[in-house]
């Protein structure tokens, strides 16, 4: 089925720190580790090799596809005596980006780094703590171009990964890998999963359709890309644009479907700016003259739709098969640590709601843990904060929750771990403010009752945006008395109505914008960056993924105070959903950026701005029923507290 390429280059890698360390796995010491019994222990080392799988480079005929892929993987194991072996955590990469390829200087954990490269620093740094590493190119990321990028296909990236996995038992006394015996699981190890963006899609559908994996460490990641990419039926054109420059910058083959829709809706595509719903990115992909190729919604919607948790809910709950050659379409119990950021304008607090309330179903050990960190969209001033969540530190969760289920080995950082941590940091400072978090035991929804809770509750309320309107239209729900209340969780409408004003241009579709705001002090403040849009029409739920009868907004968590005056804001245009264009050659224009994610790109810029002279009208009025925020007193709602 599988062999290796020819060669493998083996580099040890000789520090300091190799047979360092306290000699204890307690997450409480950053720098801990095992140190090796035997007097002369091989080195930590690097080994970067390649894997030939018997897997087809695409399915998509258009692409011509090979009948073979390629997968190439670094290995980085831990500092051994001879026949010692370690648990396995297998990495991957973010959209765009490639294996890590190298050791970090020691097992020092990097807790202020941003949320992200915190994530990659620990995996870097975890052979330190008794692990061996397995970071893989996805296909059609790095070096393993030959085959094209699917976006998590169930039926090719995860059958990579579990060859890879397969490669690891049959080489695991090459590397010091641990095998699993007595479990009934064929090429059993003792493996967990670790990665961000991307590489957190990656790991529940391996997850649900691989018996070997123990446990997952999802950051940043998706529960539906159809709802990440088209809320509300609308084209998140902001970061939809940011990611075709990833794409391009980073090298990536894509599947002839994603490699059209970034074509229409990214930099080169010259009218993305007036594709702005559903149908409208329907008809730009159908064109005949769409490239690579003309693309039908309904291929362009099958291959989004199935990639994500949303999907693997919506079947087993329909009594229906997955179609990926599983025996039984019904998640297992795995426990799930999930890390995601409240200001992540990619894939929001939410879909991690909907990832845990999944794994939770199925009854395995799930704690969420939000954060400042994630997606953030630079042209809206973004930056990126840490995986912490106020005093719950992100990477020594993340490293005490691998000790405890891969070694069984207790720690400080696992018995303090909450169920549920949701980071209230002040959005207008972040990531700058003291961190503060919310712990409960279960995700707040809509306006709560009992106890410590703050009823937040608006039967019914019209707003009105005018055409030319720059500045937002605020609706009050509730005003706060005192400085002891928070926001924080999901919250909730049971129905928008969004109706198209005017003047309009014929070309152009409609769409609401709203998110929750708080007016204090007379500054209006979107919290946590989250805004959702909505098509013209009437909405009853999360169109595109209907998980449940009534619409959640985004997540977010914000500390109030006193006079807080707390509602919903309606845009009549934001960042976010507006196209990237070349700043190249353009003069006057004041929003042009030159780095992505710490990664030079050329110079772009958000087709709102001004000198650019493109005319963008969107008067619309919006009739919401039932909105319902979650207002509580940290220490006196019920299972709550804050962490500071």
């Amino acid at each position: 089925m599988q062999k290796i390429m020819a060669s493998a280059a083996a580099l040890a890698v000789l520090s300091l720190a190799a047979c360092g360390g306290s000699g204890s796995p307690d997450a409480g010491d950053k720098s801990g580790g095992e140190t090796p019994t035997c007097t002369s222990p091989s080195p930590a080392s690097v080994t970067s090799g390649s894997l030939l799988i018997n897997s087809p480079s695409d399915v998509d005929p258009s692409a011509d596809p090979a009948a073979t892929t390629t997968i190439f993987y670094t290995v980085l194991t831990p500092p051994r005596c001879p026949g010692a072996s370690y648990p396995l955590v297998l990495h991957s990469h973010g959209y765009g980006g490639s294996k890590l390829t190298a050791l970090a200087a020691n097992g020092d954990l990097q807790p202020t780094m941003p949320h992200f490269g915190s994530i990659d620093a620990l995996a870097q740094a975890l052979p330190y703590h008794g692990y061996v590493v397995i970071s893989f190119d996805e296909r059609g990321h790095g070096e393993s171009t030959n085959a094209n990028a699917r976006l998590i296909d169930p039926a090719l990236e995860t059958q990579d990964a579990r060859a890879l996995l397969d490669w690891a038992y049959d080489h695991a006394d090459d590397y010091g890998i641990q095998r699993e015996t007595g479990t009934g699981i064929a090429k059993d190890l003792k493996v967990g999963t670790l990665g961000y963006s991307y590489g957190g899609g990656y790991q529940m559908p391996l997850a649900a359709l691989d018996a070997r994996i123990d446990t997952i460490v999802p950051n940043g990641t998706w529960h539906g890309l159809i709802y990440s990419l088209l809320p509300g039926d609308s084209v998140k054109l902001g970061f939809g644009g940011l990611l075709g420059l990833l794409a391009t910058i980073g090298g990536v083959s894509n599947t002839p479907i994603v490699q059209t829709a970034i074509n229409t809706i990214g930099v080169t595509g010259a009218q993305a700016y007036n594709v702005r719903s559903r149908a409208d990115l329907a008809a730009a992909v159908g064109k005949s003259n769409a490239r690579p190729r003309p693309v039908t919604e309904a291929e362009m919607i099958a291959l989004f739709d199935t990639h994500g948790m949303s999907y693997f809910r919506r079947q087993q709950k329909a009594g229906n098969s997955w179609g990926f050659g599983e025996k039984s379409a019904k998640l297992r119990k795995v426990p799930a640590l999930f890390l995601q950021g409240n200001r992540d304008v990619l894939f929001n607090l939410t879909e991690a709601y909907w990832n845990r309330r999944y794994f939770s179903e199925a009854g395995g050990d799930v704690r969420l843990i939000s954060t400042e960190g994630g997606h953030m969209n630079p042209l809206a001033n973004q930056t990126e904060g840490t995986a912490n969540c106020g005093g719950v530190i992100g990477v020594e969760a993340v490293l005490g929750w691998f000790d405890h289920y891969l070694k069984g080995v207790g720690s400080t950082a696992y018995d303090a771990l909450p169920k549920i941590c949701i980071s209230v940091a002040d959005t207008s400072g972040a990531p700058d403010v003291p961190a503060a978090g919310l712990i409960v035991d279960e995700f707040p929804v809509g306006s709560l009752s009992g106890n410590g809770a703050v009823p937040a509750k608006l039967e019914t309320a019209t707003a009105d945006v005018a055409a030319f309107a720059i500045a937002p239209t605020f609706v009050p729900v509730t005003t706060i008395s005192g400085n002891d209340k928070v926001l924080a969780g999901a919250p909730t409408l049971a129905r928008i109505v969004i109706t198209r004003g005017s003047p309009v241009l014929p070309n152009q579709s409609t769409n609401g914008f709203v998110g929750v705001g708080i007016v204090r002090d007379g500054k209006t403040i979107l919290v946590d960056d989250q805004l959702t849009p909505f098509t013209e029409g009437e909405h009853h739920n999360n169109r595109n993924i209907e998980e449940d009868d009534r619409i959640l907004l985004p997540a977010v968590g914000e500390q109030l105070k006193d006079g807080d005056q707390v509602g919903l804001l309606f845009y009549p245009q934001h960042v976010q959903y507006a196209a990237i264009v070349s700043g190249e050659g353009l003069a006057g224009i004041t929003g042009i950026i030159t780095y992505l994610s710490g990664i030079p790109i050329p110079p772009i810029t958000s087709s709102l701005e001004p000198v650019l002279g493109l005319i963008y009208l969107n008067p619309y009025s919006a009739a919401v029923s039932d909105v319902q925020l979650p207002i509580l007193v940290p220490g006196t709602y019920s299972g709550s507290r804050l962490s500071q």
